[in-house]
């Protein structure tokens, strides 16, 4: 599908947000990536193609890309994504992935670690704007700088009080005791996990520690931020 640059917006000095629009409507779920190709020059082995979660809600018809930039070391793919301007366009294909709220009547945990907010943010528009945002206690993992969607975080928590944040900040690190602290009932959630690769690996054999069963564990990775 042809998705056209319509704006890119500076969450941070080293996140930015880019957004699409489709050239026809599209379907896709809160919390789903999609693939994205960019043929430019001289292109590094990681190549032309690279997937990004959505961070906007399906409700906003735009696509939002949210990502985070090394500018010295960063790929040539990423290069050539910041270096798109307004109205050029891009090919994106293979909507997908399982990082969805599947039971609305469960409790959640969610855990983001840096970058890893992105499907979050996707996922609790979705909910609060259908007014069907179940029990969550989400933990916002990383450095004050890098903290993102603060705003949108800030006023779904003044619509539901069923959503709690617990901001984890560097270099205090997520842990058991932190998580057993601010989430009394473990057993009875089911666990998300979004974040760099390493980050999500920790979380998980934290998780498993505190006897969370693996089927009460998803996970979301975004290779490339280690």
């Amino acid at each position: 599908m042809k998705l056209t640059l319509i704006k890119k917006i500076q969450e941070s000095k080293d996140i930015y947000t880019f957004v699409f629009a489709p050239e026809n409507p599209i379907i896709w779920k809160a919390g789903q990536h999609i693939f994205l190709n960019i043929p430019h020059e001289n292109p590094d082995a990681r190549g032309e193609i690279r997937h990004f979660t959505i961070s906007s809600a399906p409700f906003k018809k735009d696509l939002f890309i949210t990502t985070k930039f090394d500018f010295e070391k960063g790929s040539s793919f990423k290069k050539a994504l910041l270096k798109l301007n307004q109205g050029d366009s891009i090919e994106g294909f293979n909507l997908g992935g399982n990082f969805m709220i599947k039971d609305l009547k469960a409790k959640y945990v969610f855990i983001a670690g840096g970058i890893g907010i992105t499907p979050y943010r996707s996922i609790l528009m979705d909910l609060a704007d259908e007014d069907r945002l179940p029990d969550i206690i989400l933990f916002y993992c990383g450095k004050p700088e890098g903290f993102i969607f603060t705003d949108i975080l800030d006023e779904i928590k003044k619509k539901y009080e069923r959503l709690l944040v617990h901001f984890v900040i560097e270099p205090q690190l997520i842990n058991g005791e932190i998580i057993k602290e601010k989430v009394p009932d473990l057993d009875d959630r089911i666990f998300y996990i979004s974040g760099p690769m390493g980050m999500v690996k920790i979380v998980e054999e934290i998780l498993l520690k505190l006897n969370i069963g693996k089927s009460n564990i998803v996970k979301d990775y975004f290779p490339g931020y280690d």
